[in-house]
């Protein structure tokens, strides 16, 4: 939204330069319910939220999906929970895994978990931490699927993308496309095998693959599953570029928590991408690292985080 009168007078005065008057109309613009375009629109810029619905699920295979409005609960479901780690500046780690979520009762029964109390959305706590966090809730499974069947690559991209902070590689050119997944007879899996053992595409998918691998127990919609259609047990496991491995969704959790300074900064660089309105470049790193080292220091609060996007000299140069 345009800024108000009081931003405006602030500026004009130049006391929007003095770092404690800057902060506290930040603390004021957050505090505002107009601040929810913000939530909303950096969503969409650093999860692909606007694409949500952009590959409508199949009706016949996920009738529920449309029977039950999931789609909008989806995305209000991680708009809620975005607004709740803002408001109480809690550690930008539960983006990676969580004890709670916010769900109305359609979606609670589509998790298998305790419904609110009431009709209405509702923060609910996870006794099983495969839901906890981004990778567990159902707008990110759907957005990173097409509709139909689950694909490790596009989802380890994302991963790879949004959660690690490494933009992907372009596949090299004339690399044949895989066969039609037919489930039934042969794994994603054994499929993507066929890229793995091509010295052209090998180094890429040892590091897209296992990323995808980890939320393959989500089907498009993002239900839970532990077998395809035609009874084929699900393997979840992988082995990660750094030699850490996982046997599922909780341990691939648990390795990414092992290294909150990575994800904070792919948080900031997400942030900070968003607030300039461009793509972040190799000049931009030094503001990247001072400004997760300074969140880390006062307890990686997400709040904290756009506070100091908004003090940082690259902001106020823009």
């Amino acid at each position: 939204s345009m800024p108000d009168d009081q931003l405006l007078a602030a500026a004009d005065r130049g006391d929007l330069k003095k770092p404690e008057v800057l902060e506290a109309q930040v603390e004021r613009m957050l505090n505002d319910p107009r601040s929810d375009s913000f939530v909303s629109g950096f969503l969409e810029s650093w999860l692909t939220l606007d694409d949500l619905g952009s590959m409508p699920p199949d009706r016949v295979k996920f009738g529920d999906y449309y029977r039950f409005d999931l789609q909008a609960a989806m995305r209000q479901e991680t708009e809620m929970f975005t607004r709740h780690l803002l408001d109480e500046n809690k550690s930008v780690m539960h983006f990676v895994d969580s004890d709670f979520t916010f769900a109305n009762r359609p979606l609670a029964r589509f998790y298998g978990i305790e419904p609110p109390g009431d009709p209405q959305f509702a923060q609910v706590a996870l006794n099983d931490n495969r839901r906890g966090g981004l990778l567990g809730q159902a707008s990110v499974l759907t957005v990173t699927a097409n509709g139909i069947d689950t694909s490790p690559v596009l989802r380890g991209m994302w991963v790879l993308e949004n959660i690690f902070g490494r933009k992907p590689a372009p596949p090299p050119p004339d690399v044949e496309p895989l066969d039609p997944d037919i489930r039934g007879a042969v794994t994603i899996r054994d499929q993507l095998e066929k890229h793995r053992a091509s010295e052209a595409c090998a180094d890429c998918h040892r590091s897209i693959d296992p990323l995808g691998f980890a939320l393959e127990n989500f089907d498009a919609i993002g239900n839970w599953r532990s077998s395809y259609g035609k009874g084929l047990p699900i393997d979840a496991s992988g082995e990660l570029e750094d030699g850490g491995t996982f046997q599922d969704i909780r341990d691939f959790k648990s390795h990414l928590k092992e290294n909150p300074g990575r994800f904070t900064r792919t948080v900031t660089r997400k942030l900070l991408a968003y607030s300039l309105g461009r793509q972040l470049t190799p000049a931009d790193n030094e503001h990247v690292e001072a400004i997760a080292d300074e969140v880390q220091k006062s307890g990686n609060g997400f709040r904290d985080l756009v506070k100091q996007v908004v003090l940082s000299e690259l902001f106020s140069r823009s």
